[in-house]
């Protein structure tokens, strides 16, 4: 194993635990405790907030994946990926599209909202988000399952 190709499964994994974790400690801890302590008006402040420290995280997590998996496919599989690594490009493919989306859509009409004082509007946009990071979840989860036991599981 060459020291790049040790570094760009290092900062592959990296970024997939930014980018996934962040997702899941925002649907299982965060959003549930917001729910219980924080309503109205405030919660969608909060929630703003939050998506504008981790979108800058998940948009550096998403470049480190695409050029770290990029630099693994040609330096260590020379062009001839097996079929989890084609899953997992596919996968990240539709989580990229979806985040993007976020940003540009719904994100944005969030920001709208809570500057014009429409919180019907912003709460809805916020449950939007929330569905669409929830996809992505489950979408990284599949993707992060088939990164480490994919070609075990495939040679079953």
């Amino acid at each position: 194993m060459t020291f790049g190709y040790a570094l760009a499964l290092g900062l592959h994994q990296f970024a997939t635990i930014v980018w996934v974790g962040g997702m899941f400690f925002a649907h299982v801890a965060l959003r549930p405790a917001l729910q219980d302590v924080i309503h109205g008006p405030e919660r969608a402040v909060l929630m703003l907030a939050v998506f504008q420290r981790f979108f800058p995280w998940v948009w550096a997590s998403i470049i480190l994946l695409w050029a770290s998996g990029g630099f693994y496919f040609a330096l260590a599989l020379h062009g001839q990926a097996p079929l989890h690594v084609h899953l997992m490009m596919g996968i990240a493919s539709l989580m990229t599209l979806i985040f993007i989306y976020i940003v540009v859509v719904p994100y944005r009409k969030l920001k709208t909202a809570i500057d014009h004082d429409n919180w019907p509007w912003a709460a809805a946009k916020i449950v939007l988000i929330r569905r669409l990071i929830l996809a992505n979840l489950g979408l990284g989860l599949i993707t992060a399952v088939a990164g480490s036991a994919g070609k075990f599981l495939l040679a079953a």
